[in-house]
């Protein structure tokens, strides 16, 4: 089983976590002006569950989510409708269930590569599978899970999960943050 300490951009600094949920508040700030309705939360759910300890990683998702919905209602004008309320506490469910299944991965796997694709692809499915389930009681657009959709929402999480990696690992080569070799861990 793969550990934390054992990641080759492990925390360090004891502001390490906090510092991380921050980026990952205002990344989803960012990405939810940039994106409207697609903030990736599968890349901040999984990335933070690996890099981080479960918990944090809990209050960096949870934190991600408001910060998403304040940006929606507050700045991008979302509608204040029961189904619009609906679909935001959706979206909030689907991020824990991904968060939840990246934690999992993260807990089986024993590569570095294989978890974080792993961890990124598994989330993936169950945040989209737990929205799609959310149409049998929410109003949804006919094509709101279409191929072409789906893959659009993937690559935007792609692209969004490859952006934090790299600025975690440019955290790393400041060494201010991680270190680049494993040892002890925080927890």
């Amino acid at each position: 089983m793969l550990e934390r300490n054992q990641l080759p951009l492990r925390p360090v600094a004891p502001g390490f976590a906090v510092a991380w949920v921050a980026i990952i508040s205002g990344a989803s700030v960012a990405l939810s002006l940039l994106f409207a309705c697609v903030t990736p939360f599968v890349a901040l759910a999984a990335v933070s569950a690996v890099i981080l300890p479960p918990r944090m990683a809990a209050t960096a998702v949870l934190l991600a989510w408001l910060a998403n919905q304040m940006v929606g209602y507050l700045v991008l004008g979302y509608p204040q409708t029961w189904d619009s309320y609906a679909w935001g506490l959706a979206i909030g469910i689907a991020a824990f269930a991904c968060l939840a299944t990246a934690l999992g991965v993260f807990r089986l796997s024993t590569d570095l590569t294989v978890t974080m694709a792993g961890a990124f692809l598994a989330g993936f499915v169950v945040y989209e599978g737990v929205l799609f389930a959310a149409t049998v009681v929410l109003p949804s657009g006919e094509g709101a899970f279409s191929a072409a959709v789906v893959a659009d929402i993937l690559l935007i999480n792609s692209l969004a999960a490859i952006g934090l990696i790299c600025l975690h690992a440019g955290a790393a080569a400041g060494r201010a943050l991680v270190a680049g070799q494993p040892g002890p861990m925080l927890s």
